[in-house]
């Protein structure tokens, strides 16, 4: 399979939808806005932001780290599920799911990009591999308050259907790309695992 570059290669058990979570006023009167785990926010920015697109955070499992963007960000990631299996260079890193068929990379750039133009780079390299990759789904989401874009991008590879969940973080530090894929038939099966790899994205 073709190998995705710069930033641009080619679920929801995380995930807290609006509903769940509630607007409550202390005793002193400030507002705030209560999550289902307990934690809370006041900060307003936040606060509609998850409203608006979820909250993701990190699985308790996700106990193992590696730093990129010169320890800037980080993937936690659980030992027990995913083995990094190859680094041909130092900005990317391949991971193996204990069950063989399922696959995460992770490709780092101190480039700093917009996140619609990381966006257009990402389809237009997946297009190179699978002239007929599209985006099938795509929305920004709070992945450890750190704001990001989720694609799910499906395509045909040498006769094979491909589906790819992948966060794509643009900021001051660079960008980073968190891919997980496997093909088409087998996703169900990875789906859980490829949710927990993706949300254990943060910024150091």
């Amino acid at each position: 399979m073709k190998k995705w570059g710069l930033c641009a290669a080619v679920t929801l058990l995380s995930f807290l939808p609006a509903a769940a979570q509630e607007r409550a006023t202390t005793e002193s009167g400030r507002k705030i806005l209560v999550f289902p785990d307990g934690t809370w926010t006041n900060d307003t920015k936040i606060a509609l932001k998850a409203i608006e697109q979820g909250v993701f955070s990190k699985p308790k499992l996700a106990t193992e780290k590696i730093r990129f963007l010169h320890d800037k960000t980080a993937i936690y990631f659980d030992p027990a599920i995913w083995k990094p299996v190859k680094q041909e260079e130092p900005s990317r890193l391949q991971f193996q799911h204990k069950d063989g068929d399922g696959y995460a990379l992770v490709v780092s750039e101190r480039m700093q990009i917009s996140l619609e133009s990381l966006k257009g780079i990402a389809l237009m390299n997946a297009k190179n591999a699978a002239p007929d990759a599209r985006i099938t789904r795509e929305e920004k989401r709070l992945v450890n308050g750190v704001e990001t874009l989720f694609l799910q991008i499906n395509g045909t590879i040498k006769g094979i259907s491909f589906q790819y969940f992948g966060y794509y973080y643009a900021g001051k530090e660079g960008c980073m790309q968190i891919l997980t894929y496997t093909s088409e038939n087998l996703f169900d099966e990875f789906k859980k695992d490829f949710t927990d790899f993706l949300n254990g994205f943060v910024l150091e």
